[in-house]
């Protein structure tokens, strides 16, 4: 594979990237891991699909009309290719449960690269499955190198402002753009880069509308792109370029190149254990070890007389400087990002599950987060926890985790991996046979073989029972407190 001058904008190179690959030069690691990444993505988007929010998106993408050109998951919905995308996208990241890269800003980039990935292989027609994995692979890889490319945080919500890039490679890919078509689809992609995490301070469904916003605009550059319609070209590093833009002073625009074709940092994104904000999940980690280690599991937090929970700098402002909501959640947005009452929920539930973050109203739980206090450890690493518990009758003991469950250096097993589909497929708005379920792992599974990657989306929407109410599990809308 050629190389673009050193001097060429990174767009140039990552579009000969996108257009040039082939199935059968995709590295076997990087095919099980995207593999394992489409199956995780795709459990999300299913147990997601009941979600506040999503009905909403539906039913506009319904009321909207035009030709039937992809589906809606666990819908009978046929609706233009970028309005799927825009609903299954959102679905996606509506628990929070979808893959991350810890080491790229705490990105998503599964959510808007199926999403893209779906749509634009039904627009197309048939795509064999190996096509399938590469574009889906291509994808990540762009969405995860810009967002490596972006050194500070200045409040993005990467999923959405650089996961497009992402979302417009795989589409392209799948659209047979070639590497001029790309770096345009880069371009006019630029145009629609947009999402901040204010969302997340204010429990807004915004948070899950960007992600479905990526994706759509991932696959209209594409579609554009490939009629003739031009983009900027100088699309990363040019004056008015993303990195100048977006991280003014703070980028690394050798980042996106850096080992391209050899690296794939798909297989370096890490899949979640637990529905909530990643940098929680070594905090719930050490809560669930400590549980088992201390025995708590018979008397509840009355067992319980303190927790300290230490953290870098950073973490512990956000989890114990930003008010009464991160141990008192109102809402599901809310809980999904509020440390100490997830790692309480650990600590008496043994689990944090969707309907546990759903329905943050257990009174048990909740006075147990009150008692959580935090310390501010300098120089320690993102990401990193310790955890000491005191009981009631004088034992205590110390957890730290320094690498979450779910990293690529702490895998979660194939059979945690399809534990976790069947849980999100369990919370799907419409009812899913087992054996469905069992046929879409199957399916998955064996993509790089399959010979029409489309027809998982048939398999799935093939007997489609009534929907379930939107205040369900996944998308409980009462409780005890107002809901966002």
């Amino acid at each position: 594979m050629g190389r673009a001058p050193q001097s060429a904008d990174p767009a140039i190179a990552l579009a000969h990237h996108v257009a040039r690959a082939r199935p059968a030069t995709l590295p076997v690691a990087t095919r099980i891991a995207t593999c394992r990444d489409i199956l995780d993505t795709l459990g999300c988007m299913l147990g997601g699909s009941g979600a506040p929010g999503i009905e909403t998106l539906v039913g506009l993408a319904r009321r909207w009309g035009g030709r039937g050109e992809a589906s809606v998951l666990c819908t009978d919905a046929r609706v233009p290719a970028h309005h799927a995308a825009l609903a299954n996208g959102a679905m996606a990241h509506a628990l929070d449960f979808d893959d991350t890269h810890d080491l790229a800003g705490n990105i998503h980039p599964g959510a808007p690269v199926l999403a893209a990935a779906l749509a634009a292989a039904e627009l197309r027609g048939t795509v064999a499955g190996d096509e399938f994995v590469l574009a889906v692979a291509l994808g990540l890889d762009v969405a995860c190198r810009v967002a490596l490319g972006a050194c500070e945080d200045r409040g993005w919500h990467r999923t959405a402002a650089m996961g497009v890039f992402g979302a417009a490679a795989a589409a392209s890919r799948l659209l047979g753009l070639t590497s001029e078509q790309v770096v345009h689809a880069f371009g006019i992609a630029l145009s629609q880069a947009a999402g901040t995490r204010q969302c997340i301070d204010d429990g807004a469904l915004t948070k899950r509308f960007q992600a479905g916003q990526a994706a759509s605009a991932g696959v209209l550059s594409a579609v554009l792109a490939g009629e003739g319609f031009t983009g900027a070209r100088e699309v990363f590093t040019g004056r008015y370029g993303f990195l100048p833009m977006y991280q003014p002073g703070r980028f690394d625009g050798a980042a996106l190149v850096a080992g391209l074709g050899e690296t794939w940092e798909g297989d370096r994104v890490s899949l979640k254990p637990w529905p909530c904000f990643r940098p929680a999940h070594a905090a719930i980690d050490a809560a669930l070890g400590l549980r088992e280690e201390l025995a708590l599991a018979k008397g509840g937090a009355a067992e319980i007389a303190g927790v300290t929970l230490a953290s870098d700098p950073r973490a512990h402002a956000d989890q114990f400087e930003a008010g009464a909501h991160k141990r008192q959640p109102r809402h599901v947005i809310e809980s999904q990002f509020a440390t100490p009452f997830l790692v309480a929920t650990a600590l008496l539930r043994g689990h944090v599950r969707i309907a546990d973050v759903a329905q943050p109203d257990d009174e048990g739980v909740l006075a147990l987060a009150n008692l959580i206090e935090g310390q501010r450890v300098e120089g320690s690493p993102p990401g990193w926890a310790r955890l000491t518990v005191v009981t009631t009758d004088g034992r205590s003991a110390t957890r730290e985790v320094a690498r979450a469950a779910g990293s690529p250096d702490h895998p979660l097993s194939d059979t945690a991996l399809d534990a976790k589909f069947r849980d999100c497929a369990a919370n799907a708005v419409r009812p899913i046979a087992a054996a469905t379920v069992d046929a879409a792992i199957a399916f998955v599974r064996g993509l790089p073989q399959q010979q029409d990657a489309a027809a998982l989306l048939r398999l799935l929407t093939r007997a489609l029972t009534p929907a379930r109410s939107a205040r369900g599990p996944a998308g409980c809308t009462g409780s005890r407190r107002a809901r966002g």
